[in-house]
């Protein structure tokens, strides 16, 4: 394999993950036709095919089940390698990338990253909002803040707070269809929930309620847009307790005691010592906790 393209490991092992070249393509931001050159080339190279195509997708072949493993040794390994290097650098510049949930992205952050950016001018923050979780060992974020303790060996976790949870629903809203004082009454209401997420249902499964998101009369994925219906008088949503109060809302008190939600700051172990995530890390660790409070 002379002047075999080492890019093209990472092609393959993104085609793997995928099983798709238009989804592969996009992910690594380059055209799909531009991807399917370099597949073609690579398996000339090899001499053998990698993937069976079909009308569903492709379909990795016994050779590139044999690859796959290595493959997967050596971007590890180079993704480490990125992670070393980049945390050698002793001042206090360059890039964070941040990943938060939308309801920390729009009612927390706010208060705590100008005195950050006040603080350290020259670091560039990136904040990635989703409520899935980012793939630190692949450095789609630096840092993580995340509801649910990490499991991974290489991810470095501190507990921050556990975050109380309520029904809750605007002073309006319980003037016009009072509040329900169990579950039963509960389901009467107008419930803001979740569409496609189910983390609503698994906790209320949890708590040995039954329940699907097809109950709720108003359904979003985007938690904030749940927490201002809910401030306009439009339903009851579960929330964080303590802003839902400092917003306005009132709690509703119907029989179940909800699980708290633990937050977490997560960073990979290879960049615990970077000075960069070192300080965004205590920052966070330092100004979150009482935003919660």
């Amino acid at each position: 394999m002379n002047n075999f393209d080492w890019q093209w490991w990472q092609f393959f092992l993104t085609l793997c993950e995928y099983s798709s070249i238009s989804k592969a393509a996009d992910s690594l931001a380059i055209s799909q036709p531009t991807l399917s050159r370099h597949l073609l080339a690579m398996e000339k190279q090899l001499g053998q095919s990698l993937f069976d195509r079909s009308t569903q997708g492709l379909t990795l072949t016994s050779f590139a089940e044999s690859l796959l493993q290595e493959g997967k040794v050596m971007q590890a390994s180079a993704l480490r390698l990125q992670r070393i290097a980049q945390g050698q650098a002793q001042q206090l510049k360059g890039r964070v990338r941040l990943s938060v949930n939308e309801m920390l992205a729009q009612y927390y952050l706010p208060d705590l990253l100008p005195e950050f950016m006040h603080r350290y001018p020259d670091i560039s923050l990136e904040i990635e909002v989703s409520n899935k979780a980012s793939s630190i060992d692949k450095r789609d974020a630096d840092i993580a803040v995340r509801m649910f303790a990490p499991t991974q060996p290489d991810l470095i976790a501190r507990h921050i707070i556990d975050l109380p949870l309520a029904f809750v629903a605007s002073p309006l809203y319980i003037q016009e269809h009072g509040a329900p004082q169990n579950i039963a009454a509960l389901l009467d209401h107008r419930l803001l929930g979740f569409d496609r997420d189910q983390q609503f249902v698994q906790g209320a499964h949890s708590l040995g309620w039954t329940v699907c998101n097809e109950q709720f009369l108003f359904r979003s994925d985007f938690m904030p847009l749940q927490f201002e219906l809910a401030r306009k008088g439009g339903g009851i949503v579960v929330t964080h307790q303590k802003l839902a109060l400092k917003k306005g809302l009132s709690e509703i008190a119907v029989g179940v005691d909800l699980l708290p939600l633990p937050i977490y700051l997560v960073c990979h172990r290879d960049v615990q010592h970077n000075p960069r995530i070192r300080v965004m890390m205590d920052f966070l660790g330092e100004h979150l906790a009482p935003l919660f409070s």
